[in-house]
């Protein structure tokens, strides 16, 4: 259990600073001009969700499905 929660918090600042720097990034774009909002948005939104999947689900389900270690 401490292995999940050490690994996702190594992980944290990468997957956080890569998503935020390409949502204001797009965001930008998505302002200045309207024929990209839709595509910048799919973009924003797919960002936060994989950002939530590596996070969040991966290392719930690595729990779930890795036998307990015995010591």
């Amino acid at each position: 259990m401490l292995r999940i929660a050490l690994g996702a918090a190594d992980r944290l600042q990468p997957i956080l600073t890569t998503s935020i720097a390409t949502i204001v990034g797009v965001v930008t774009l998505a302002l200045s001009d309207p024929l990209w909002f839709p595509l910048c948005m799919g973009i924003t939104f797919g960002s936060i969700a994989s950002m939530a999947i590596a996070l969040l689900v991966t290392p719930c389900l690595y729990l779930l499905l890795t036998p307990p270690i015995k010591s």
